[in-house]
């Protein structure tokens, strides 16, 4: 009678560890399905909208090729670059709207136009544009794209400006706001409570905001979603 009593007790063990297991791979299995599906969103305000293709179309006629620049963004201190060896955020998201709109292959010629800070480019963005638009000219861009990261206040959202100008006439024929937020904290909160990863909500999660901030503000740039 001891022995079987004793039999029992170790099957329930056994089934409750196989219960917990595979409560817990499947938990492991569904915030990774969440994770590379709905880990970050993006939205984008645009307050000023032209067709670029359009505009590329009329503006540039009889084999004039339009080039544009994308300058690296303006971000808080610390996301800044320190060097082409340690690059920062602002480049980085420069460097995906580059990527993203050569997608279209709507502009002739996309470069970015590595200058990194000069006096009052801070400021610039909200003040006329008048250094980024010198510099752009100097260099012979048409179209310059220009963008401003807001201080971050939250680990998990970023807000980004952004504006394509033609540099001849400093018309602006794009200007739009995105906010970029990631789900991954709060999942990777319940995953690391178990020690199922190494990866804490307290983290950044730059390249995958970066990748979808980029990829959010190109295509709101190149497709007007009131006519999808």
């Amino acid at each position: 009678m001891h022995i079987a009593f004793r039999q029992n007790i170790v099957a329930t063990i056994f089934r409750a560890r196989r219960v917990i297991c595979l409560t817990l791979a499947l938990s492991w299995s569904g915030c990774a399905l969440i994770t590379h599906h709905v880990g970050e969103t993006c939205n984008t305000r645009a307050y000023v909208r032209t067709d670029i293709a359009g505009f590329i179309d009329q503006r540039f006629k009889g084999g004039t090729t339009a080039r544009m620049a994308v300058v690296p963004f303006v971000t808080q201190a610390n996301f800044t670059a320190q060097n082409s060896e340690l690059p920062g955020i602002s480049d980085q998201l420069a460097w995906g709207v580059h990527r993203e709109l050569l997608a279209y292959d709507t502009l002739p010629i996309i470069e970015v136009f590595n200058r990194q800070d000069w006096p009052g480019k801070k400021d610039d963005f909200f003040t006329g544009n008048f250094g980024a638009l010198s510099l752009a000219r100097d260099a012979g861009y048409d179209l310059i794209l220009i963008g401003y990261m807001d201080r971050i206040v939250r680990l998990d959202t970023w807000v980004i400006h952004t504006k394509i100008i033609d540099v001849d006439s400093g018309t602006t024929l794009w200007y739009g706001t995105s906010t970029v937020k990631t789900r991954q904290p709060d999942l990777y909160e319940v995953s690391g409570t178990f020690g199922l990863t190494s990866q804490r909500p307290d983290m950044l999660y730059i390249s995958p905001m970066i990748h979808e901030a980029s990829s959010c503000i190109a295509r709101d740039i190149m497709v007007d979603p009131e006519l999808e």
